[in-house]
């Protein structure tokens, strides 16, 4: 409530544009006093229901600029917010679904945050639950929170037995909307290198028992990651997508030059998932039983243990990842 009171210049300025947007709106006070003596009452209700003036405010007024763009990078895979320890991560976000956010359509953003967090716990029934209920508000939420909750979809069918196909649509869906909505340069960056590192992430992995690696396909996703954008989470998976088209081509040294890279990139934005990743590809591109492998694999698994990520753990393992 104060920040649209801030953002109006106080309570009488915004008082005049809730009437000014209730104007249609039937049996909707038209007094200004009234109107700024309800949203006074309203401030003072704290996290409690908002009743008519609170969801008069938030389907006229919208969530304040400021705490939309909160909610986003507490929800978002690609923040830093989500290199939290995974237990933290949830009960931080939990603290959000309550009035006024639990009335708003920017709930979408805590819901599909903690549906990221319940599936680095390898909780796919919770994970599930929260990923339906996000689905439910994104349309609602903007184009961002619909990216985010499309790509997290496209995740879990891609893990699913003869996932390939439904991922790729899903793929392709969200790939639609981001290139025909409107969002800001750095914004459009990121998730477009995230349709691609998930296009990646399909194409490199056999689809049926003795299929070959779709690598020209992967090759060309990584080469649409946009480059030189000087964002460190974009920077990082262009290397780390480079580097494992590079492994799974053959070209090993390219690809651990690629893989400490991306490392470099991880570092520089403070992502420590990003960097597990890295280390993990680097590892990958030596040899089996080498030290050099069982060295950075032991990096990895050490950053994974601090995150409590059970998903990054088991993908560090070795028996997970040869």
């Amino acid at each position: 409530m104060q920040a649209h009171v801030a953002e109006f210049g106080g309570y009488a300025a915004l008082a005049d544009e809730l009437v000014h947007r209730l104007s249609a709106v039937p049996d909707a006070p038209r007094d200004r006093q009234t109107v700024e003596k309800g949203l006074r009452r309203l401030a003072g209700r704290g996290s409690k229901a908002g009743g008519q003036y609170g969801r008069w405010v938030l389907r006229h007024l919208g969530v304040p600029t400021d705490l939309r763009r909160w909610l986003a990078w507490l929800g978002q895979y690609h923040s830093r917010f989500a290199d939290l320890p995974t237990g933290l991560r949830i009960e931080q976000l939990r603290l959000w679904d309550r009035p006024p956010i639990s009335e708003s359509a920017e709930l979408a953003w805590v819901h599909v945050g903690l549906a990221s967090a319940w599936l680095r716990l390898r909780d796919r029934e919770r994970c599930e639950a929260q990923l339906e209920r996000a689905e439910a508000l994104a349309l609602r939420a903007g184009l961002a929170a619909e990216l985010e909750v499309g790509l997290l979809r496209a995740r879990l069918l891609a893990d699913a037995e003869a996932g390939y196909g439904p991922a790729l649509a899903a793929l392709d869906a969200a790939d639609s909307r981001l290139s025909g909505g409107a969002l800001e340069t750095e914004e459009r960056a990121c998730y477009r290198a995230r349709i691609e590192g998930q296009r990646i992430y399909l194409r490199l992995r056999p689809r049926a028992p003795g299929a070959e690696p779709e690598l020209d396909a992967a090759r060309a996703s990584a080469a649409a990651i946009p480059e030189g954008t000087g964002l460190p989470f974009v920077e990082f998976r262009r290397a780390e997508c480079m580097a494992e088209c590079a492994r799974v081509g053959g070209e090993l040294e390219r690809a651990r030059a690629l893989a400490r890279e991306a490392a470099e990139h991880a570092a520089d934005g403070g992502y420590v998932r990003f960097r597990i990743m890295a280390l993990e590809c680097l590892a990958k591109a030596w040899p089996p039983g080498s030290e050099e492998r069982a060295r950075a694999r032991a990096h990895a698994q050490r950053l994974a243990r601090a995150l409590a990520d059970e998903d990054l753990l088991r993908r560090t393992s070795p028996r997970s990842s040869g």
